[in-house]
């Protein structure tokens, strides 16, 4: 799809597709596609729309023609020729903020669905696109604008002796502030949908962290063998758990002695340990009987038995379980524990929003304005909440510098 936006949309439809009734719009149109030199290139589906009822909010025109790289750059040169121009990273969206075809929160979250990689990602994007951030971000300002309204008529109230409630007022400001708060708090949930999770594999030699490794990736990437020391450096694999993106890491049998390399190797397990979000401490049935070293502290972790089905009536330590990659036994159970790990931080409504640290910013500075409002103070708390209100405003894109919206839409791709 090629997609030409803007006043002069319209026109360069017409020449390009000299067969299209522009007079028609919201209509898919098969018609033949000429070249720069008006000759026929290709013949294709061009839907014209008419402002404001468009995405962008302004005329536009687009233009589905077959894949062939010839064909694109050919009908390409011909738009351009016909007066039209590239589009820069995120134009399109930009427009569409500019001309309130959806709201700021709304247009990163496009940029979230375009490069969402994980289920999870997915549905937090599409839930944003949707506007489900726009909407409890909405009702946040209009508790903060009848907050205001309040504190406004109180100045009317003292001025003729009336009391005014404070502890009313009180109890408003503090809910706005927790709600304010809950939210702020999903920015935890963002970075590790974003970031993702570094499960680490930590055992002694044989202990079978390559095969639960492998087995874990769904395919042969750690070499196994029944010689101690055989994995020498960190292995790593990409795959998703509970929606959430995790790197796997394989690494050296933990052990004392051993050449240098394979020292090396045991040195770069322990870094790879503190660094890991979760670790899955092993220790096989037919193996050493202590597990490798401590865990790290405050990193959760997993004990697993391994290659239980050399003893099966073999019993984990508690809290411990018990797994053999060969013939699967316990692996679901495993797999169970990790989801639940793995999506530890992430809120449980994160499902439907999140926020990232723009947004978390914006409302801590909210936040702050109507903590330190002066409730007993009409004149200066209304301020206070005035700024409260902006602060929400730069957040969904009613006021936002230029600067700003070029570091939103400069990681945007072409076609958004």
């Amino acid at each position: 799809m090629i997609r030409v936006s803007g006043p002069g949309a319209l026109a360069v439809g017409a020449r390009v597709a000299p067969g299209l009734r522009t007079d028609r719009p919201w209509r898919a149109q098969l018609v033949e596609l000429h070249g720069p030199a008006a000759e026929p290139v290709d013949r294709g589906i061009v839907i014209p729309y008419h402002a404001p009822s468009s995405s962008t909010g302004e005329d536009m025109v687009e233009l589905m023609v077959h894949a062939a790289p010839a064909v694109i750059r050919i009908v390409l040169e011909s738009c351009e020729a016909a007066g039209a121009r590239p589009a820069r990273p995120g134009e399109f969206t930009r427009r569409a903020v500019a001309n309130g075809k959806m709201d700021l929160l709304q247009a990163e979250a496009v940029a979230e669905l375009v490069h969402a990689e994980t289920a999870w990602e997915l549905r937090v994007a599409r839930s944003q696109v949707d506007g489900e951030l726009s909407r409890r971000v909405g009702v946040l300002r209009e508790g903060l604008t009848a907050l205001l309204a309040r504190l406004e008529a109180a100045l009317d109230f003292a001025e003729q002796g009336v009391a005014v409630d404070l502890d009313a007022l009180e109890r408003e400001r503090a809910a706005l502030v927790e709600a304010m708060g809950r939210l702020r708090s999903s920015v935890r949930s963002w970075e590790r949908l974003r970031r993702g999770v570094r499960v680490v594999l930590l055992g002694p030699p044989n202990s079978g962290k390559s095969t639960l490794f492998n087995t874990l990736v769904g395919m042969e990437r750690a070499i196994v063998s029944p010689h101690p020391g055989t994995t020498r450096d960190l292995v790593e694999a990409e795959v998703e758990l509970g929606g959430v993106r995790v790197t796997l890491v394989d690494t050296a049998g933990v052990r004392e002695g051993g050449d240098a390399v394979e020292a090396e190797g045991v040195r770069r397990a322990t870094e790879a340990a503190a660094d890991a979000d979760v670790l899955v401490v092993l220790r096989a049935v037919d193996g050493e009987t202590r597990e490798a070293g401590e865990p790290t502290a405050g990193v959760p972790w997993i004990g697993v038995v391994t290659k239980s089905d050399l003893d099966p009536g073999v019993v984990p330590p508690e809290g411990w379980v018990a797994v053999s990659a060969r013939d699967g036994t316990g692996m679901e159970e495993l797999e169970e524990r990790l989801r639940g790990m793995v999506s530890g931080d992430v809120e449980p409504d994160a499902v439907s929003v999140v926020v990232n640290r723009r947004h978390a910013a914006a409302l801590e500075s909210a936040a702050a304005s109507v903590e330190g409002a002066p409730l007993d103070e009409p004149e200066l708390a209304a301020e206070d909440l005035r700024e409260a209100v902006r602060h929400l405003d730069e957040l969904m894109g009613r006021v936002a510098t230029d600067d700003v919206l070029d570091s939103i839409f400069e990681t945007f791709c072409l076609g958004k």
